[in-house]
């Protein structure tokens, strides 16, 4: 069956205007919008998406009935089919089914709350504009709603404070259960989301939250100073340095130190309180990894003599001392 339609007239107050403004009022439950001008796309009252058939005439009118539709394809986001549509202008709508009024609304295409005031026929929005947004619960709740569906969009989960924390806590936790420290996952994220979003309105603002803090906040006075204890960002060495930790691998923790910032340190660091040993990469003057060990007074007996003979041949201007346990450690390698 080809798609028909019924046009307004070409003149005001024409003959066919009585005839539109009856089939109109006919079928105002089946009242259309375009989804943009000029396009066969369109959205029923309720909600359902339509496509005006190819041979409609309707073509230029923002808004129309749907007389005669079809169910279209099938599928979640299947549009019925408009096989005869009949153009209206928005005057013909009876005044009191048509609201105005502000709200609050999601942005999705800019990812942010707005206020908006919005005209409307049932629940077909007819037309709108947007208005300053006023700070309030609304729009935090709104922001924190819409967040909580992509955290991995509204949350900042890739910048290095984070990461370094939840590391850390997920490293202790597993050390030291009695702790009772919390697990950063989606669910606890969610519970912070309200905190977060306050006097914000977008997934922009919302990434540059304090996150880290928020979830130290969240510890208890007791699991704050277990972890700033036990599981520490930085690790004092011989040297005088404050290294950072790397607990990627929640069951073994990594500092890497150059070899001659370790001199004189007979044992390897521990954490959670003794009972994690790190697994030290001891550097090179480059750089580099020269040895990976859990255990530094055994590299010290055994394995240093022969690395010290590879890293004087290397390194011949720096200090490689036969002793390594009674020399000064040093941020910088010695020269002879």
């Amino acid at each position: 069956m080809a798609s028909a339609s019924l046009r307004l007239p070409a003149a005001a107050g024409g003959l066919d205007e009585p005839l539109l403004r009856a089939i109109a009022a006919a079928y105002l439950d089946r009242l259309c919008r375009r989804r943009e001008a000029g396009s066969d796309r369109a959205v029923m009252v309720g909600g359902r998406g339509v496509r005006l058939g190819r041979a409609s005439a309707v073509r230029d009118s923002e808004l129309f009935v749907a007389v005669a539709l079809d169910a279209g394809r099938g599928g979640e986001r299947a549009e019925g089919l408009v096989r005869l549509a009949s153009a209206l202008s928005r005057e013909w709508l009876p005044a009191a089914l048509v609201q105005e009024g502000d709200e609050v609304a999601w942005d999705e295409a800019r990812a942010r709350v707005v206020a908006r005031r919005v005209t409307r026929f049932s629940d077909l929005e007819l037309a709108a504009r947007e208005l300053p947004l006023a700070p309030g619960e609304a729009a935090a709740a709104l922001l924190a709603s819409c967040a909580a569906t992509n955290l991995a969009s509204a949350l900042a989960l890739d910048e290095p404070e984070f990461v370094a924390l939840r590391a850390r806590l997920a490293f202790l936790a597993a050390a030291r259960p009695e702790l009772a420290l919390p697990v950063v996952d989606d669910a606890f994220l969610l519970a912070l989301l309200p905190g977060l979003a306050a006097g914000r309105r977008s997934f922009e603002e919302l990434r540059r939250a304090p996150l880290a803090a928020t979830i130290l906040a969240a510890l208890s006075w007791s699991q704050r100073e277990a972890l700033d204890r036990e599981a520490p960002e930085r690790l004092e060495v011989p040297s005088g340095s404050r290294l950072r930790v790397d607990y990627s691998d929640p069951q073994r923790p990594v500092l890497a130190a150059r070899i001659q910032e370790m001199f004189g340190l007979l044992e390897t660091p521990r954490l959670a309180g003794d009972r994690v040993p790190v697994l030290l990469h001891l550097l090179a003057p480059n750089g580099r990894p020269q040895q990976v060990t859990g255990d530094l007074a055994s590299f010290w007996k055994t394995t240093y003599p022969l690395v010290r003979r590879e890293l004087a041949g290397r390194y011949p201007k720096h200090d490689w001392p036969d002793d390594p346990l009674a020399a000064r450690p040093r941020r910088r390698p010695a020269r002879r």
